[in-house]
């Protein structure tokens, strides 16, 4: 197993150790928790496209008028969606 040293700044310092606590892990695994989330979360362009339900949005031959605006009504859509769970 290999050893490895970081520099954090402060408020990155700070997050590490409240994770430490709260968590109840050590500073490497809470290091190495957030290493495998990050690998496990990594997608392409196109997969997080499909994710957000950007792709297929436009069916047989419509034209991509007006694109921007649909686009902005699904994101305010799931923005209220989130803020709305996070309320909770």
């Amino acid at each position: 197993m290999r050893t490895v040293s970081l520099r954090l700044d402060d408020a990155s310092e700070a997050t590490l150790e409240h994770l430490c606590q709260t968590l109840g892990l050590s500073q490497t695994d809470v290091l190495k928790a957030g290493l495998a989330l990050l690998q496990h979360q990594r997608q392409s362009p196109a997969a997080l496209a499909e994710s957000l339900g950007l792709v297929g949005c436009f069916s047989g031959n419509e034209q991509a008028r007006g694109h921007s605006a649909l686009l902005k009504q699904k994101l305010k859509r799931q923005h209220r969606g989130q803020q709305q769970q996070s309320a909770l």
